[in-house]
């Protein structure tokens, strides 16, 4: 497994987090029902996945990261050929 991976983890969950926050500012009913407040969620359930999502999120951005130069050589010999 790359060792990678967890700061991305970190990262997404981070992000899922402050997300969430904001939509619980926003649409504070909604957020009610799922049991999300501004930093934490009071359900085990949603806050496992939302952990999983994160692993899931964090997969592919590694994977996109890794990728990214490959994609862009391909993008610039589409665009500019020899």
């Amino acid at each position: 497994m790359d060792p990678r991976l967890l700061r991305y983890y970190n990262r997404e969950l981070a992000h899922l987090r402050e997300m969430g926050g904001e939509f619980a500012a926003e649409f504070p009913k909604i957020a009610g029902r799922l049991s999300l407040d501004r930093f934490e969620c009071a359900d085990p359930y949603v806050e496992r996945l939302l952990e999983g999502f994160a692993f899931l999120a964090a997969r592919v951005q590694l994977r996109l990261d890794a990728e990214f130069p490959r994609f862009t050589q391909h993008l610039f010999e589409m665009v500019y050929p020899h």
